[in-house]
């Protein structure tokens, strides 16, 4: 069983459309109504709201057999440092990294029983380079890295394991907000010469899910920079 949050997105909604053609998909959005594809349901959870996270996963829980879980749902606001509003801060903080905690917390018993379980947490070449207008979402992306290595340590003896995918620009989300001069830009960065596809993605997650000894590692997916 695929979990994936953030499931409404570019990426996540493509993740979700790809997976759920042969494999049993839970794809997660907040105000978005996500359409039932192939063998994958939509469920309309809000990550802010604590208690809507544990109360999902206790409806659903007779559905979590092999849990993979895909953390992808994210906030992210530009702005400089000097000039970022508290608010904000505590927003993408709040569902980069907190939401991720409790619905952790909330599978682990789960995974615990089961003896397996996955957990991947999506961050950005942005996440881990830092740049400018982006230094908050970087911060709580960069977050990830020991929370990560910590549950791999804590965990691994139950068969789960913990890694982040760190992805670089694919056909489908931040770029749509890019002009074509910047996409041709980082293309050119790249030794493939190509943005990464929903396929990519597919077989980083596959390779994830199948291997028992890959854990508390980045798997970097930007094409070569």
């Amino acid at each position: 069983m695929f979990l994936i949050t953030g499931a409404s997105g570019g990426i996540g909604n493509q993740l979700f459309n790809a997976l759920a053609k042969k494999n049993d998909v839970i794809g997660l959005s907040n105000k978005k109504v996500l359409k039932s594809i192939g063998k994958g349901i939509g469920v309309n959870v809000d990550l802010l709201n604590h208690e809507e996270i544990r109360n999902f996963v206790e409806k659903y829980r007779s559905e979590f057999k092999r849990l993979v879980i895909i953390q992808l749902a994210v906030n992210s606001f530009d702005g400089l440092i000097a000039n970022y509003p508290l608010e904000k801060i505590r927003q993408t903080f709040e569902l980069n990294l907190v939401s991720n905690i409790i619905l952790i917390q909330s599978l682990l018993p789960i995974m615990i029983s089961q003896k397996w379980g996955r957990i991947i947490h999506c961050s950005s070449i942005v996440g881990g380079e830092g740049a400018n207008g982006a230094g908050i979402y970087s911060s709580s992306k960069s977050a990830l890295n020991g929370y990560s290595k910590t549950l791999s340590k804590e965990y691994g003896r139950f068969g789960i394991t913990s890694n982040i995918l760190e992805l670089g620009y694919f056909e489908n989300g931040l770029i749509n907000t890019f002009n074509k001069d910047k996409i041709n830009q980082i293309i050119t960065k790249t030794s493939t010469k190509r943005l990464g596809s929903v396929d990519d993605i597919v077989a980083a997650v596959e390779f994830i899910e199948k291997s028992n000894f890959y854990n508390g590692e980045i798997l970097k997916l930007n094409g070569g920079r």
